[in-house]
């Protein structure tokens, strides 16, 4: 049950997403003067909707993966950081710690999510 609510948590937005582009297919592909046949659309669609968000939530959990244990390896990780002119962060192992998803340093007013960054 813990990786469905992970799953609603994680792709909430793009289920938003995916629900409007269908509602758009299933308004356009029902209206009158398109052919019987439009409507073969909405199947089609709802299954590469759900498959993309399938996937894109598998690649993201493998990243989370990936960056969590490089980092609990000692490797280098970089944060995305829009604040100053490098735009990035670089986190040791040794300065820095995991604190759920967010990685925190006492020097840093902010943490920066495990999600915005990457192995260097």
């Amino acid at each position: 049950m813990d990786s469905i609510a992970n799953f609603f948590k994680e792709e909430i937005i793009y289920i938003f997403i995916s629900l409007f582009i269908l509602g758009i297919t299933v308004f356009v592909t029902t209206r009158p003067f398109m052919s019987k046949k439009a409507k073969l659309a909405i199947p089609f669609m709802f299954l590469f909707l759900t498959l993309a968000l399938i996937a894109h939530y598998n690649l993201r959990v493998e990243h989370i993966k990936e960056v969590r244990e490089a980092f609990e390896e000692g490797k280098d990780i970089l944060c995305l950081d829009k604040t100053n002119k490098i735009g990035h962060v670089m986190v040791k192992k040794g300065e820095w710690r995991l604190k759920g998803d967010t990685f925190v340093n006492p020097e840093f007013a902010r943490g920066y999510n495990i999600r915005q960054c990457i192995v260097e």
